[in-house]
Protein backbone atom coordinates (compact mmCIF):
# COMPACT_ATOMS: atom_id res chain seq x y z
CA UNK A 1 0.00 0.00 0.00
CA UNK A 2 2.44 2.36 1.19
CA UNK A 3 4.01 2.13 -2.92
CA UNK A 4 1.25 2.85 -4.35
CA UNK A 5 0.56 6.30 -2.06
CA UNK A 6 4.10 7.13 -3.01
CA UNK A 7 3.63 6.03 -6.74
CA UNK A 8 0.67 8.30 -6.88
CA UNK A 9 3.01 11.40 -5.30
CA UNK A 10 5.65 11.19 -7.35
CA UNK A 11 3.06 10.95 -10.24
CA UNK A 12 1.56 14.14 -8.53
CA UNK A 13 4.01 15.99 -8.16
CA UNK A 14 5.42 15.72 -11.63
CA UNK A 15 2.23 15.88 -13.77
CA UNK A 16 2.49 12.39 -15.05
CA UNK A 17 -1.00 11.97 -16.31
CA UNK A 18 -2.66 9.03 -18.47
CA UNK A 19 -3.78 10.77 -21.51
CA UNK A 20 -6.91 9.13 -23.22
CA UNK A 21 -5.31 7.82 -26.09
CA UNK A 22 -3.48 5.49 -23.94
CA UNK A 23 -6.59 4.78 -22.12
CA UNK A 24 -7.77 4.37 -25.83
CA UNK A 25 -5.49 1.69 -27.10
CA UNK A 26 -5.65 -0.26 -23.73
CA UNK A 27 -9.44 -0.61 -23.77
CA UNK A 28 -8.42 -1.63 -27.46
CA UNK A 29 -5.96 -4.10 -26.50
CA UNK A 30 -9.05 -5.84 -24.07
CA UNK A 31 -11.16 -5.81 -26.68
CA UNK A 32 -9.12 -7.87 -29.26
CA UNK A 33 -8.60 -10.41 -26.61
CA UNK A 34 -12.48 -11.50 -26.93
CA UNK A 35 -13.02 -11.31 -30.61
CA UNK A 36 -16.83 -11.12 -31.69
CA UNK A 37 -17.21 -9.05 -28.45
CA UNK A 38 -15.45 -6.32 -29.27
CA UNK A 39 -18.51 -3.39 -28.82
CA UNK A 40 -19.36 -4.94 -25.65
CA UNK A 41 -16.04 -4.65 -23.79
CA UNK A 42 -15.85 -1.23 -25.59
CA UNK A 43 -19.24 -0.50 -23.87
CA UNK A 44 -18.22 -1.98 -20.81
CA UNK A 45 -14.97 0.05 -19.96
CA UNK A 46 -17.11 3.56 -21.49
CA UNK A 47 -19.63 3.18 -18.94
CA UNK A 48 -18.00 1.72 -15.77
CA UNK A 49 -15.54 4.09 -14.34
CA UNK A 50 -13.64 1.58 -11.66
CA UNK A 51 -13.17 -0.79 -14.80
CA UNK A 52 -11.68 2.12 -16.90
CA UNK A 53 -9.83 2.68 -13.59
CA UNK A 54 -8.41 -0.64 -13.34
CA UNK A 55 -6.99 -0.25 -16.70
CA UNK A 56 -5.60 3.57 -16.06
CA UNK A 57 -3.46 2.37 -12.60
CA UNK A 58 -0.83 0.15 -14.56
CA UNK A 59 -0.20 2.84 -17.05
CA UNK A 60 0.10 5.18 -14.45
CA UNK A 61 2.50 3.44 -12.52
CA UNK A 62 4.67 2.06 -15.66
CA UNK A 63 4.84 6.13 -16.47
CA UNK A 64 5.87 6.92 -13.40
CA UNK A 65 8.29 3.95 -12.86
CA UNK A 66 9.54 5.08 -16.41
CA UNK A 67 9.89 8.55 -15.39
CA UNK A 68 12.11 7.33 -11.72
CA UNK A 69 14.14 4.98 -14.15
CA UNK A 70 15.05 8.24 -16.49
CA UNK A 71 15.98 10.01 -13.23
CA UNK A 72 18.48 7.41 -11.60
CA UNK A 73 22.00 7.35 -11.92
CA UNK A 74 23.34 3.78 -11.85
CA UNK A 75 26.85 3.37 -10.91
CA UNK A 76 28.50 -0.28 -10.32
CA UNK A 77 30.44 -0.60 -6.71
CA UNK A 78 32.26 -3.89 -6.02
CA UNK A 79 31.49 -5.78 -2.31
CA UNK A 80 32.98 -8.55 -1.01
CA UNK A 81 30.16 -11.08 -0.22
CA UNK A 82 30.77 -10.67 3.55
CA UNK A 83 30.26 -6.79 3.41
CA UNK A 84 26.74 -7.59 1.29
CA UNK A 85 25.14 -10.43 3.77
CA UNK A 86 26.44 -7.83 6.91
CA UNK A 87 24.03 -5.33 5.80
CA UNK A 88 21.11 -7.86 6.03
CA UNK A 89 22.22 -8.97 9.32
CA UNK A 90 22.43 -5.49 11.09
CA UNK A 91 18.81 -4.58 9.40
Amino acid sequence: MRLGLVIAEIGEKNGIKVSDEELSRSVMDRARQVPGREQEVWDFYRNNPDALASLRAPIFEDKVVDYILELATVSEKKVSREDLYKEDEEA
